[in-house]
């Protein structure tokens, strides 16, 4: 037993020894008291990434040589400035030398002239003391007699011319007088020609279709007077009378001139306004003015290339001010650069109003305004518009949700396709569409780029008249045509004008096409076609004419908004029918017409609308709702001018 009790205590003391061993391999190690450190914590490693104390001197001495370089240089920099100041102190004491060197011999030279003019007169004075000295009392007599003879021929000449310019100046004061009392009576005359023809035309046709000449343009307020349907024209029978032509172009011509003065004064408004309602007035200024403006430069007589930008810039003004109108209908404000493009604009109307103004103090009244027609480019009106299409080339770009924004004016053109011709093809399309008014001898001048359709120019004279023709370049089409002729007697019905017309457009290629608006004037009817699918009216796709209503002849048309427009569209099933759109209509307007229809609203956007054409108090109104969507997108309002009949 003791043996045993030996042997475990000894294996006890072992095992204790072995895990007294095995704590102190695996124990942490003690902590250090302060101030106690290892071995090798007292090896210091040398430290990477520090320089020795040679390149340490070695990157001082580099320093101190590239600023003794940097010090050098300098220094030399500063003598050359001062040699180069030295030389231009130099440079300019001698031009000062030289130029007091030229004063004072210009000085000598004026002395040495006054001199030899001083003797000169004094050898003059002696001669004539000598002369009269020797002159006989006969002699002296007849020339002072003479000399009054002279001094009294004078007075007679500046006489008789003050009582010349005096008489000049009565007689026309005179003839202004009687233009202004024959001008009054003429309006008087023609304002109870209009009451009476608009209760006339009330009484037998109706009132459908006369928006359709306007809706293409995009604008609140437009034309619809003779001139002013076919922007492109001039009116046929005025111009082809000299005496009615004359007056009429006149006429537009000073009305021009204080439109466009008009639209500067509105636009400087906008600047000061602040107030949302008086902006609303002023933009509502801004579109008659601008509409009355653009109808007044239609009615001149002046190639459309003359001018295109002036005719571009006043439809832009009234278009950017609905555009402006709409938003702060929609409680939006004007921005810093909504009014930064009304300051472009401002800039555009006072070179026009200021070349205008110069033009009109030339023009007096031995002008003939009748000679416009002739296209003369020494004339000093079209050679006036002709400055100003070259002055377009700063022209701002206007790109805004508008008819006439710049980016829809580099919109495709749709309808044209087809090989580009030459002029010998032109030549033959021009013969090919006039042959039965005349004899032709036609002659191309020049191409029209500065629209969207680039045009062949053929003109021609005939015994009827000039036709004047614009044809694509891109496929042959009759894009823009002229046909001076004089129209008197109305023979031909409004109905046969109509069939006139729609024959013409057969001829042409045209199909689908129906005259969705007419209006007579002075002879002339004038005719709106729209393009119609599944009874639809497509008024984008619009061709304007003129019937001469004595003889049928188709004396104009314009297809410009046809080919820019017309294309194969997908209209698809309308979210609300007509009689729900007919639900928004106020109860007030008494509805005598409705269509469907396909009408622009800028920038090349289109819509589904139906369109309710009806009267209240006495006037006619257009209300187009959407048909997706059921909101009124428009409202026009039927107003006779004197311009004409006026959409607002």
């Amino acid at each position: 037993m003791e043996e045993r009790k030996d042997n475990f205590k000894e294996n006890s003391a072992i095992e204790k020894v072995e895990n007294a061993s095995l704590t102190t391999e695996t124990a942490p190690p003690a902590k250090r008291k302060p101030g106690v450190k290892k071995a090798s914590a007292m090896k210091k490693k040398p430290e990477t990434g520090k320089k020795t104390e040679k390149q340490t001197r070695k990157t001082n001495e580099q320093v101190r040589e590239e600023k003794a370089k940097a010090k050098y240089a300098a220094a030399e920099e500063k003598k050359k400035k001062q040699a180069e100041a030295k030389k231009k102190r130099e440079q300019a004491k001698k031009a000062r030398i030289e130029a007091k060197k030229a004063k004072a011999a210009a000085r000598k030279e004026k002395q040495r002239s006054l001199r030899e003019l001083r003797i000169a007169k004094k050898e003059e004075r002696i001669k004539r003391r000598e002369f009269l000295k020797n002159e006989s009392k006969e002699d002296r007599q007849k020339r002072l007699a003479a000399e009054k003879q002279a001094k009294l021929k004078i007075k007679a000449q500046k006489a008789e011319r003050r009582a010349e310019l005096k008489k000049a100046k009565a007689e026309r004061a005179a003839e202004m007088k009687r233009q202004k009392q024959a001008a009054r009576h003429e309006r008087k005359m023609k304002k109870a020609e209009m009451r009476e023809r608009r209760g006339r035309e009330n009484r037998s046709r109706g009132v459908g279709g006369w928006l359709a000449a306007v809706i293409s343009l995009g604008c609140s307020v437009l034309v619809l007077g003779s001139v002013l349907a076919l922007s492109l024209f001039t009116d046929v029978l005025s111009f082809g009378k000299k005496d009615g032509g004359t007056e009429a172009a006149e006429r537009a011509f000073y009305d021009l001139v204080g439109y466009v003065d008009n639209i500067e004064t509105n636009m400087s408004k906008l600047f000061v306004a602040s107030d949302s309602e008086s902006q609303q007035k002023i933009l509502g200024d801004l579109m008659v003015q601008s509409n009355l403006a653009d109808s007044s430069l239609a009615a001149l007589p002046v190639m459309d290339e003359s001018k295109h930008y002036a005719s571009k810039y006043i439809n832009q003004v009234g278009d950017y001010a609905k555009y402006l109108n709409n938003r702060l209908i929609d409680q939006q404000t004007l921005t810093n650069e909504d009014l930064d493009r009304l300051v472009e604009l401002y800039n555009v109307n006072t070179d026009l109003k200021e070349a205008l103004t110069t033009l009109s103090a030339r023009v007096n009244e031995e002008y003939d305004f009748d000679l416009l027609k002739d296209n003369n480019a020494n004339d000093i009106i079209i050679a006036q518009f002709n400055d100003f299409e070259k002055g377009a080339v700063d022209y701002p770009e206007m790109i805004y949700d508008g008819a006439f924004s710049d980016g829809v004016n580099n919109k495709e053109v749709k309808g044209l396709s087809g090989e580009e011709i030459d002029e010998t093809a032109a030549v033959e399309k021009f013969n090919k569409i006039f042959a039965e008014y005349g004899e032709l001898d036609p002659t191309v001048m020049g191409m029209t780029e500065n629209s969207e359709i680039i045009c062949y120019n053929v003109t021609s004279m005939t015994e009827g008249g000039e036709i004047y023709a614009q044809i694509s370049k891109i496929g042959g089409e009759l894009v823009m045509f002229n046909a001076y002729r004089e129209c008197g007697e109305e023979k031909l019905s409004e109905e046969e004008c109509i069939a006139k017309a729609g024959e013409f457009l057969e001829k042409l290629g045209y199909k689908d096409m129906k005259c969705v608006w007419n209006y007579a004037s002075g002879g002339t009817e004038h005719l709106n076609f729209a393009y119609t699918e599944n009874g639809v009216v497509m008024y984008p796709d619009l061709v304007k004419l003129n019937v001469c209503m004595e003889t049928g002849v188709v004396t104009g048309l314009d297809a410009d908004n046809y080919y820019i427009n017309h294309t194969d569209r997908l209209i698809g099933k309308a979210k609300h029918d007509m009689g729900e759109a007919f639900d928004k209509v106020n109860v007030k307007l008494d509805v005598q017409d409705e269509r469907v229809t396909v009408i622009p609203l800028g920038n090349g956007r289109e819509t589904l609308a139906y369109e309710f054409i009806g009267t209240y108090n006495g006037s006619v109104y257009y209300v187009y709702v959407d048909a997706d969507t059921l909101k009124e997108v428009e409202i026009y309002k039927v107003v006779d001018t004197e311009q004409g009949r006026l959409l607002m």
